[in-house]
């Protein structure tokens, strides 16, 4: 399973690092739930009664900020929900909504590869049809329904510094492949999930055809990429290249380049509710509600929202509601 998505925001980076980290995000494309697009106007029939719907979130910043605003975006339209964002990592929120501790959560398509696999397919890698295998696989399987994805895609990425991308003619993962085998040295830092996975390092250096060595990695079990980002900023035990995700916000602000990664090698990850089967059969109207949120979710907005919490210290709450209110998807 994916390491926790760790938009955690820090509180604050030494001076010279811009005051902390990260936002999220990425481009790809949304695949349709087949529900009906609507706005908040048109959920006035949500029932004001019915059973409370526990939703919780990753411990990542943008599990805080989206969380948030689905979980306001349903008490304003009349539904009980317990807020549960901040619930944990990705292993421990994807197991509290199967066995039923969460009724619903943010999570990732693309984690549909270590939830409903195989994970080698490279369906992953297409926004669309991976969307619709773990849709499909996980109702059937597990009594989960996965709502209409945000189009926004946050993949794993490696990024190095500016000035070190410019001095090695760096800008693909082909051209770290052929920095590599021609005798350069680089020291990645990452999640180990990340490392050891075959859609994750493992499976770069086999695309690419490069090997590194152990002493060329650092793997944290509970790192996020906030810690990974810093550590490549300021060089720490020799680190010049790290896990990322590809359009995190604080990348530029402290001079660092993601590789283009021409074989598309992680998963898609777009944001998407899930919700247990009981859950939306209590609740007919939970898919497209949401979708009027999820669909608003490009890449550079949640680079925004992500941005205003992990660099800018605002509070999630506060972030997820003025968003709701500037893109009118509260209740008149």
């Amino acid at each position: 399973m994916r390491n926790l998505r760790p938009r955690v925001a820090a509180a604050t980076v030494a001076a010279g690092l811009v005051a902390a980290m990260l936002a999220l995000a990425g481009c790809g494309a949304s695949a349709s739930s087949g529900a009906t697009t609507t706005t908040a106007n048109s959920a006035a029939s949500a029932p004001k009664t019915g059973p409370e719907i526990k939703f919780g979130s990753y411990v990542d910043t943008e599990g805080q900020v989206v969380g948030s605003a689905i979980v306001q975006l349903l008490k304003a339209n009349g539904y009980t929900v317990v807020d549960k964002t901040k619930f944990g990592t990705p292993e421990v929120v994807r197991k509290a909504y199967v066995q039923g501790d969460l009724d619903g959560a943010l999570d990732y398509t693309g984690s549909g590869a270590f939830y409903v696999g195989p994970e080698s397919d490279p369906v992953w890698s297409d926004a669309a049809k991976g969307y619709e295998r773990v849709k499909a696989q996980d109702l059937a399987k597990n009594g989960i329904v996965w709502l209409a994805p945000a189009p926004a895609n946050n993949t794993e990425a490696i990024a190095v510094k500016k000035d070190f991308a410019a001095a090695n003619n760096l800008s693909t993962l082909e051209d770290l492949a052929a920095y590599v085998k021609g005798g350069g040295t680089i020291k990645v830092i990452g999640g180990q999930t990340w490392i050891d996975r075959a859609l994750g390092l493992k499976g770069i250096q086999k695309a690419y055809g490069f090997t590194l060595a152990k002493s060329n990695l650092i793997g944290l079990s509970d790192g996020n990429t906030a810690q990974f980002i810093k550590a490549l900023a300021n060089g720490t035990d020799g680190v010049n290249a790290a896990e990322v995700y590809a359009t995190d916000g604080g990348l530029a602000d402290l001079g660092l380049v993601v590789l283009k990664d021409p074989k598309s090698i992680p998963p898609v990850y777009n944001p998407a509710p899930v919700f247990r089967k009981a859950t939306i059969a209590a609740y007919p109207g939970l898919p497209a509600l949401l979708e009027g949120l999820t669909k608003t979710l490009t890449v550079e907005k949640l680079q925004v929202l992500n941005k205003s919490v992990a660099i800018d210290g605002k509070d999630p709450k506060a972030v997820a509601k003025q968003f709701l209110t500037e893109n009118r998807l509260l209740p008149q």
